[in-house]
C-alpha cells in the first residue's frame, strides 16, 4: 500500500511539474547520459491499453526517490544551480530524439526507489541508475503510466 501511495505522489507531483510552467517559460529540466536537457511542460499522461504499445518501445523517463519518497536535493542540485528559474521534477531521460533506439515522442515512468540507509547520490543517466540497481543500493517501480514531453534543444546533445 505505502508503494501505491508513493506512486500516487509521484505522479501527481510529476503532472503538477509538467502542467504547472515556471515564471518565465514552459520548460521543465531533466538529465541525459549526464547532461542536462529541457523539455516542454505538458500534462499529456496516460495509462491506457494503447499505451502499452508506446510503452514497449523502451523509452523511460526515470523519477528518483529517496526511502521516504521524496526526491532528495542532490538529485535537483544541479539542475537548479544551472536553470535556477526553470521548473524541475529532476527526472532522467534513456533517450531523446535523434539517438540510436529512440521510438516515439513518449516515455514510460519508472521510479527509482533509494533503499532505507542510503545516502543519494546524483543519477544522471540511465547507466548510474542502472548501476545503483546492480550495487543495491534501491529498486525500480516499473508504472503503467506514459508522458509525453517534447525534447527542446538537444541538438548540441549528440
Amino acid at each position: 500500500m505505502r508503494r501505491l501511495r508513493i506512486g500516487i505522489v509521484v505522479v501527481v507531483g510529476m503532472l503538477l511539474a509538467l502542467a504547472a510552467p515556471a515564471a518565465a517559460s514552459s520548460r521543465n529540466s531533466g538529465f541525459y547520459d549526464n547532461q542536462i536537457i529541457e523539455y516542454e511542460a505538458t500534462a499529456s499522461v496516460t495509462s491506457s491499453p494503447q499505451a502499452a504499445q508506446q510503452l514497449a518501445k523502451g523509452n523511460v523517463v526515470f523519477h528518483v526517490v529517496d526511502a521516504s519518497g521524496t526526491t532528495p536535493a542532490i538529485q535537483c542540485a544541479r539542475l537548479l544551480t544551472a536553470l535556477p528559474g526553470e521548473a524541475t521534477a529532476c527526472n532522467v531521460l534513456n533517450f531523446i530524439p535523434t539517438e540510436v533506439g529512440y521510438a516515439g515522442g513518449a516515455w514510460n515512468l519508472q521510479i527509482f526507489h533509494w533503499n532505507a540507509g542510503q545516502t543519494p547520490y546524483e543519477l544522471a543517466s540511465d547507466t548510474d541508475i542502472a548501476a545503483a540497481l546492480a550495487a543495491g543500493r534501491g529498486t525500480l517501480e516499473i508504472t503503467n503510466v506514459l508522458v509525453r514531453c517534447p525534447v527542446v534543444d538537444f541538438a548540441a546533445l549528440r
